[in-house]
């Protein structure tokens, strides 16, 4: 009788190992799902960033590139207004005052040189 008992316990327990089994797999296919899932939004969450970092970079080359063009408009600008301010005075008094004319050779050679 003995051994029967035992027998019928070591059943149930294997029954009962089974069903937690079960349960366990469930449980695991589901977490691995989860993960997967999470890894999918990583992916995603990965391409967009790299994304913006790209369109960062490229706005940011397009703003120095502006910039540079503003500095050089405002350049040309300031040479022309001091140009006619030049050329008024020039018809106001029949002559260049030698400020100016000094003027207008060193700006034009300093913005020369710092010019790379």
């Amino acid at each position: 009788m003995n051994l029967a008992n035992e027998s019928s316990s070591l059943e149930t327990d294997l029954q009962s190992l089974r069903t937690e089994n079960e349960v366990l797999n469930r449980n695991k296919a589901l977490i691995e799902f989860e993960n997967e899932s999470l890894r999918r939004q990583v992916a995603k969450v990965n391409a967009e960033r790299d994304n913006l970092m790209r369109r960062a970079e490229v706005i940011k080359s397009l703003l120095d590139q502006i910039g540079g063009s503003l500095m050089l408009g405002l350049r040309k600008f300031h040479d022309n207004e001091r140009d006619i301010a030049a050329a008024q005075l020039t018809t106001e008094t029949g002559e260049m005052p030698m400020f100016l004319a000094q003027a207008s050779g060193n700006g034009h050679a300093e913005a020369d040189k710092t010019e790379h």
